[in-house]
């Protein structure tokens, strides 16, 4: 029973671990030549200091915002859900 508890464990670890990479890499495609490599903002707003939480940042990834001034006023089309999840994830990941 120990061992298998063990088992789990890594595999929980390593699956996380292979969840963040993908979330770097999606957000490198996607998403850093507008909000640079590491959030910081080039020609899009900071990521480091959003105010928005994971669900609000997948709305916005999906959905877009309203206003001629937002940077998303539609969703990204080419995102599956599980992208989505994974880039909104990624981004939490880079405020400070």
């Amino acid at each position: 029973m120990k061992r298998y508890i063990m088992i789990l464990a890594a595999c929980t670890v390593l699956s996380s671990l292979a969840w963040a990479q993908d979330g770097a890499a999606l957000y490198g495609t996607k998403c850093a030549g507008c909000h640079g490599a590491a959030g910081q903002g080039k020609i899009g707003p900071s990521l480091q200091t959003t105010s928005l939480n994971q669900q609000q940042i997948a709305a916005l990834l999906t959905n877009g915002a309203a206003g001629k001034k937002a940077p998303h006023t539609k969703g990204i089309a080419s995102l599956t859900p599980d992208q989505v999840t994974t880039i909104s994830t990624y981004v939490v990941s880079l405020k400070k």
